[in-house]
């Protein structure tokens, strides 16, 4: 199973706190921990040139790749990937975008293209030629529109007074400095606050805050930015992006709207929820996302819902108990015995073919683990024998899953080899050496005549299976 944790978890634990939650995470037999590069931006957040704080900067290096073994979710360009990354490297990666964001004006970009002056004949006329070139007469309507002009005066500060492609390279170099560093995102929120939207029917945890913004455009007649698309999929996959946009607009329209302030001892700008808004993204492809920041708990799970996202979003004590409800105890004997008081309570949903009256498939969700891996359970009959019975333990991996490790499920093979032994191909504890070049594995099957068990892979999925007849109940 994996877990994602904020870094304000990660942090919280590093430094000797939270205690319970640190030792259940450790338990690598039932839980893989990644990280992702929001993590090392959080991290980085703190590094100046000038400050002394590369020695807690280190140590929080040290402590993510020790927790995680390494294991980063990351935008790789073109899609969102999961593989071994020294954090320490991606740290020095940061430092370095940075750097070229510093500062961003139209001669900065031209700087960063003359190689240290080394193309300095085919820049310089490219150069001259572009600096005057006239903007977009959208940006000079807006700018002279008394309804638009002060807004637009503090999105792209100077524009107006040099309307050229060298004035808006400038400009936005002011944008990213006021957003990112300052307290520009203000600027940014400012239209919103117009449209009166109730915060209380907003924040009402009975309502979705999705529909209330989209209520309140139409009341408007105007047209919700929710329903745009604003990015494009070459530089990340849809899902990722959708999913930030979503995060992003809740808070603009005020929904648990993150605080905006910069003083000596806190930075609070819009880089902040931008990084949040990819932890919520990041954790999305695993199957427990715990953050002990209250505004990124309440966005991110009404994304999630409103998504349809199936990865769990809890706070720490909110974790610490669904361990123990479900992820405690997942022996044998406790995930069958938890199985026969599903069977009892015949919570089940009914998914039969209603065309054929000889079809019996029916499925339970669970909040429980059987067996430390799975969480629903299916009860089927037979194509060609309907007095054969099979029920099926199967698992609802994350939306946005980026594939199962084999160490995943390596704990959950060796709580069922132990009540049931070797199966007939004489065959134990899971072992690598099993999976073929194809990385596909063979499973496990324990006959014992009037039924049998069934540990099988297919494609991503692992499914255990419990065959019996009717004949024997």
């Amino acid at each position: 199973m994996k877990l994602y944790l904020d870094w304000n978890v990660l942090s919280s634990i590093k430094n000797g706190n939270l205690k319970e939650l640190e030792t259940i995470i450790r338990q690598p037999e039932k839980f893989v921990i990644v990280y992702s590069t929001a993590h090392i931006s959080d991290i980085s957040s703190s590094y100046s040139e000038n400050n002394n704080n590369l020695d807690n900067i280190q140590s929080d290096l040290e402590f993510i790749s020790e927790i995680t073994d390494d294991l980063c979710i990351f935008n790789n360009g073109k899609d969102i990937v999961i593989q071994q990354n020294d954090p320490f490297h991606l740290f020095e990666n940061e430092i370095e975008s940075r750097n070229l964001l510093d500062g961003f004006s139209f001669d900065k970009v031209f700087d960063t293209l003359n190689d240290n002056g080394n193309n300095t004949k085919l820049i310089e006329p490219l150069k001259e030629l572009l600096k005057s070139f006239p903007i977009d007469n959208i940006f000079k309507d807006a700018f002279e529109n008394p309804q638009s002009a002060d807004m637009m005066n503090a999105i792209f500060p100077g524009l107006k007074d040099n309307p050229t492609l060298e004035g808006f390279f400038n400009s936005m170099g002011k944008v990213l400095e006021n957003i990112n560093d300052k307290e520009g995102y203000k600027d940014l929120k400012k239209p919103f606050k117009y449209l009166n939207i109730n915060q209380g029917k907003l924040t009402n945890p009975n309502n979705n805050p999705f529909d209330t913004i989209k209520d309140t455009y139409k009341k408007l007649d105007i047209e919700s930015p929710l329903e745009k698309e604003y990015m494009d999929e070459k530089h990340a996959p849809k899902w990722f992006n959708d999913l930030c946009s979503a995060y992003i607009n809740l808070d603009m329209h005020g929904f648990h709207s993150d605080d905006v302030k910069v003083t000596e001892k806190e930075k609070k700008t819009f880089k902040n929820t931008t990084q949040d808004s990819f932890h919520a993204a990041f954790a999305s492809t695993c199957d427990i996302y715990i953050t002990s920041d209250k505004k990124n708990y309440q966005k991110t799970r009404a994304i999630y819902n409103e998504k349809s996202i199936l990865t769990h979003i809890l706070k720490p004590d909110e974790f610490i108990q669904f361990y123990h409800e479900n992820l405690e105890k997942i022996d044998f004997i406790t995930s069958w015995n938890k199985l026969r008081e599903v069977m009892q309570s015949g919570n089940f949903y009914d998914i039969s073919d209603k065309n054929n009256p000889d079809d019996y498939y029916q499925v339970h969700f669970s909040r429980f683990y059987f067996f430390g891996y799975f969480n629903r359970i299916y009860i089927f009959n037979s194509d060609t024998d309907k007095n054969s019975l099979s029920l099926m333990f199967g698992k609802e991996l994350p939306t946005n899953c980026l594939g199962v490790f084999y160490r995943e499920i390596k704990e959950m093979v060796k709580i069922i080899v132990d009540y049931l032994g070797t199966d007939i191909n004489g065959k134990g504890y899971f072992e690598l050496s099993e999976i073929d070049e194809t990385n596909n594995w063979c499973g496990r099957i324990w006959d014992f005549g009037e039924f049998q068990y069934r540990l099988v892979q297919y494609k991503r999925y692992f499914q255990f299976y419990y065959d019996f007849s009717t004949e024997v109940l």
